[in-house]
């Protein structure tokens, strides 16, 4: 499942409320699903380098800062300025980390395709980009993407993975570590992970 989810990372990446905005939104997802198969499969490029060509990716099209916020619940305004701070960074690493991390040469050969099914307004002014990644000699694997426009520029704002989403899962973690310990326990909990 773990590596379901660092491939289905990369997929799809904007958004936005108009209706002349939809058709450059499916555009620039069809445009990026092709993207991350071409980093896949890219023989002039090493396995560091394309860990950092996908982390790229997958910092200017998922927006972490919102995600984290979300996910940390109202902790998130019970945090003193500087705890804020000290999450953001730590969970920009972190959420960056766990995506890109296990990514090996072998598992992105695998990916024969990545294909758009359907692109469609969702609620709030969102959208729903659903996907079907394809690969050898193992099940597909659904994947959709709540993307939404921040200040001018689409991101993805919730990643789901034969269902299991991101914000849902990761709120549910992260909620009972700040219930239990606070943000700086969080915190601590992210710079445990990121150090094994």
């Amino acid at each position: 499942m773990k590596r379901r989810l660092i491939l289905a990372a990369f997929l799809l990446w904007t958004a936005t409320p108009a209706m002349a905005a939809q058709g450059t939104c499916e555009n620039f997802a069809n445009t990026m699903t092709k993207h991350v198969v071409d980093i896949f499969h890219d023989t002039t490029k090493n396995e560091a380098q394309k860990r950092e060509e996908l982390t790229k990716t997958f910092k200017e099209a998922v927006d972490t800062d919102w995600i984290g916020k979300f996910v940390l619940g109202r902790y998130w305004k019970l945090a003193k300025a500087n705890e804020q701070a000290e999450y953001l960074k730590t969970y920009r690493e972190y959420l960056t980390h766990v995506y890109i991390s296990k990514f090996n040469e072998e598992d992105g050969m695998d990916v024969t395709a990545i294909k758009l099914v359907s692109f469609v307004p969702a609620s709030n002014g969102n959208f729903e980009a659903k996907t079907l990644i394809q690969q050898k000699d193992e099940p597909d694997v659904h994947a959709d993407y709540l993307l939404t426009e921040v200040s001018g520029k689409c991101q993805v704002h919730d990643i789901k993975v034969e269902g299991v989403s991101l914000l849902a899962s990761g709120r549910s973690e992260f909620g009972a570590l700040a219930h239990a310990s606070g943000v700086h326990g969080v915190v601590d909990a992210m710079k445990k992970k990121l150090a094994n």
